[in-house]
């Protein structure tokens, strides 16, 4: 039961994937799902019923393999072409043996907040100074990007979600931590993170009952709820971005 909950949590965090890319020119991806590899565990997985296994060749090296799970073309893009991929041709020839797999139900955490739901009232500042509330947020869409410094993957998406204000320059983006000013200051400088930071908050942490992070919340210029993201990878930022630009533009 314990390899059971380790496995699930490995797949849907993705804290042991290498989210960013290799330097090699081949990639050695860390999951086989319906005969495609990735780096980052797709969107599908969430919630679904599917059998795993652990897959090794001689060098140690570990693959694992999922069935079960019928991917959508959308996902299937995220997929590291079969040229690209280490001995590719063993990993899908070991798939095809006798494997031991392990079936289960992975589970995402649910917000106290759903899609739909307006904001409740909330007052917070922000380390710059400037002060944030349910009021003085609409007219915009809003983003909230939940994290804490101890969050690998929270701390690597930085840099690329700092793009979204270039992108859609009409949006306040908040990010928000229950660490303090100083414990993120550096972390923050370093990785060039341009969403306004709500330190020290416990307002939004409890309303939205976040118990796992990244969680990425993007509210409409009403202040309603349209989308929650638990986790990430590059196909969950492709998606919260579209929503995104899809708010700022009035749909």
């Amino acid at each position: 039961m314990r390899k059971r909950i380790l496995l699930a949590a490995w797949l849907l965090c993705g804290l042991m994937l290498p989210s960013w890319g290799q330097t090699e020119s081949k990639k050695n991806p860390k999951l086989l799902i319906d005969g495609c590899f990735f780096m980052e565990t797709p969107s599908e997985l969430n919630g679904a019923k599917l059998k795993m296994a652990v897959l090794k060749n001689e060098d140690g090296r570990m693959m694992m393999l999922v069935t079960g799970v019928k991917l959508s073309e959308n996902s299937k893009k995220y997929a590291v072409p079969l040229s690209e991929v280490k001995d590719a041709d063993y990993w899908l020839e070991k798939a095809k043996g006798n494997v031991k797999f392990m079936s289960m139900i992975t589970h995402t955490s649910k917000l106290a907040m759903k899609e739909g739901e307006r904001i409740k009232p909330f007052s917070v500042q922000a380390t710059d100074g400037t002060r944030w509330t349910d009021r003085n947020t609409l007219g915009r869409p809003l983003v909230l990007n939940f994290w804490y410094t101890g969050c690998g993957p929270c701390i690597r998406e930085m840099s690329e979600l700092s793009k979204w204000l270039d992108a859609c320059p009409d949006v306040n983006y908040l990010a928000v931590t229950w660490n303090t000013p100083e414990q993120i200051q550096k972390i923050v400088e370093r990785q060039g993170f341009r969403f306004r930071q709500i330190a020290g908050d416990s307002v939004l942490w409890k309303m939205f009952g976040v118990q796992q992070t990244p969680t990425t919340v993007v509210l409409d210029k009403q202040g309603v709820v349209r989308k929650i993201t638990i986790g990430t990878n590059q196909q969950k930022r492709d998606e919260l971005l579209k929503t995104i630009r899809q708010l700022s533009a009035g749909k």
